[in-house]
């Protein structure tokens, strides 16, 4: 029971256009319609994918692989073709590559430009990508969108959980009932959300592959789907030939107690400052305390916060509060932007100028009803949390940590799983690294706190033939030429070392060293 594989398809590409319009379908000629699994050719369900010409199939699976029951999940699938004519497009010994996307549950199906990317990326070889079950194109999805207003993983910087109130409890309490009444939206729906996790979805994605007619895949993840491309490769190891890991976000660093992930992502920051004083006279004499520089700014707006008063439409007048604690969250979702003015910020901070601070807050993007475009917000919250299985923290564990460190409140959701419902369905090592002789390539952004090249490090212990690269200047997801280069080239021949010398053509910005005003002509 396959669909048509790839080299079927173009043979039958030169067919004269009657006889296909006559010829039922691979899939209904093969496939009963009620059997599970099963791959249904249809319609594409964006313009995007209709303008690349993809093939795009709905697969129909049980929600829970190991106790089939009447619920069901349908994914979209798209296969994309190379150009005919390319060095690819002859070659059928090359194996398809598999996209495996982040967010987790951020879909690229109607964005072009993101499809474009990956095109480029994987040079003359078909790409096969899809929503994952409970993604926004997917069915069931997964909407909880009013977790957006607090949740400030999603790009989201004016929420409650940083600036509501200066108590770290209350903004606690503004983000857990909202994680609560998405648990509640989702279960009553009947929907078993402990299914919704990458051990599912790898069991998902291999189905796909044998129902298209590939031997074997390369895996493509981007950021939480490298996560699920490592458990791919943990589960169904003799169905992969190689890995890309995209800025690769892994289950098991990720779901440390968030205290020691978060000091572990803050060190880019004080890295950053030793590039700054390594590479700038000025700097070493503006900061010449910089290992302990951030540390002061953010004692100092512990001590003093900085308040912003906004206004929205017809909304009163609002303060928002940025303490210490937001400025390591802010930062730590704008460090690709900010870095080179960052020895600047700090100076200013320590020496009680907040001139910068407004900018940098962006105070003036302040939007009361945030929303976190293409994310299916629900699945979201269940495969993060259901990929911590039984390893999930207890409400206290999750307050303790943040009465010891307000700044978890900004950073990874995992603690906030202690007011997830349940415990994902997955297997006790699912937490484990996964151990074998893929070959894999991954790439990081040197701006990046979340997931720099110490998770390769750490994830060579296991996969002993993984290669990592980090990409000057860049952040999470980092776009540029030697990217595609080096994805190319990894995939033609895997098992040899990738060159790397283009990782620094993209120049680091220059610094901004402005030494600060004294604290006396600027506090109010």
């Amino acid at each position: 029971m396959r669909i048509i594989p790839t080299r079927q398809r173009l043979l039958l590409a030169a067919l004269p256009a009657t006889l296909l319009l006559t010829a039922p379908s691979h899939a209904q000629s093969q496939q009963e319609e009620g059997e599970l699994p099963r791959l249904d050719s249809t319609e594409c369900p964006t313009e995007a994918l209709r303008e690349l010409d993809a093939s795009c199939y709905s697969f129909h699976a049980p929600e829970n692989w190991n106790a089939p029951g009447d619920n069901r999940v349908t994914l979209p699938v798209a296969v994309i073709e190379p150009e005919p004519g390319g060095e690819q497009a002859t070659n059928t010994e090359a194996p398809p590559v598999f996209f495996f996307p982040g967010g987790p549950g951020f879909s690229s199906l109607d964005n072009r430009e993101y499809l474009e990317q990956l095109l480029k990326d994987v040079g003359e070889r078909t790409l096969v990508t899809m929503d994952h079950r409970g993604f926004p194109h997917a069915d069931p999805a997964l909407e909880c969108p009013d977790y957006a207003a607090v949740s400030p993983y999603h790009n989201i910087l004016h929420t409650p959980a940083i600036t509501a109130s200066l108590d770290p409890m209350h903004r606690l309490e503004l983000i857990t009932s909202e994680v609560e009444a998405c648990y509640r939206k989702l279960s009553e729906a009947g929907i078993d959300v402990a299914q919704y996790n990458a051990h599912a979805v790898s069991r998902d994605v291999d189905e796909i592959r044998q129902l298209l007619g590939y031997e074997q895949i390369d895996a493509f993840g981007s950021s939480t789907g490298s996560g699920t491309v490592a458990s791919f490769i943990q589960y169904h190891p003799e169905s992969i030939r190689a890995a890309i890991f995209g800025w690769p976000w892994f289950n098991h660093l990720r779901n440390r107690p968030p205290v020691d992930e978060l000091y572990t992502a803050k060190q880019a920051f004080t890295d950053t400052l030793a590039l700054c004083a390594a590479e700038d006279e000025a700097c070493r004499e503006m900061l010449p305390n910089w290992m302990q520089a951030f540390d002061r700014a953010r004692r100092t707006l512990d001590g003093r916060p900085f308040v912003a008063h906004v206004t929205h439409a017809e909304q009163d007048d609002q303060a928002l509060y940025f303490d210490g604690a937001a400025l390591i969250d802010t930062l730590y979702l704008t460090l690709a932007s900010d870095y080179a003015e960052l020895p600047s910020l700090v100076a200013d901070i320590e020496a009680g100028d907040y001139s910068r601070l407004a900018e940098f807050f962006r105070i003036e993007d302040y939007d009361p009803e945030p929303e976190a475009p293409a994310y299916a917000l629900g699945y979201f919250l269940a495969h993060v949390c259901s990929d911590m299985g039984s390893n999930r923290p207890s409400q206290d564990d999750s307050i303790a940590a943040v009465q010891r460190e307000p700044a978890v409140l900004g950073f990874e959701p995992p603690w906030l799983c202690a007011w997830w419902g349940k415990d994902g369905d997955v297997p006790a090592e699912h937490n484990d690294p996964p151990v074998g002789e893929t070959p894999a390539l991954a790439i990081h952004g040197q701006m990046d706190p979340c997931c720099g090249p110490r998770w390769s490090q750490h994830l060579q212990r296991t996969l002993p033939n993984l290669q990592y690269v980090e990409m000057q200047a860049l952040g999470h997801n980092p776009v540029n030429e030697c990217r595609s280069t080096m994805i190319q080239a990894f995939l033609d021949d895997p098992h040899s070392p990738v060159d790397a010398s283009c990782h620094d053509e993209v120049e680091r910005d220059p610094w901004v060293v402005e030494p600060p005003a004294t604290a006396a002509e600027n506090r109010p």
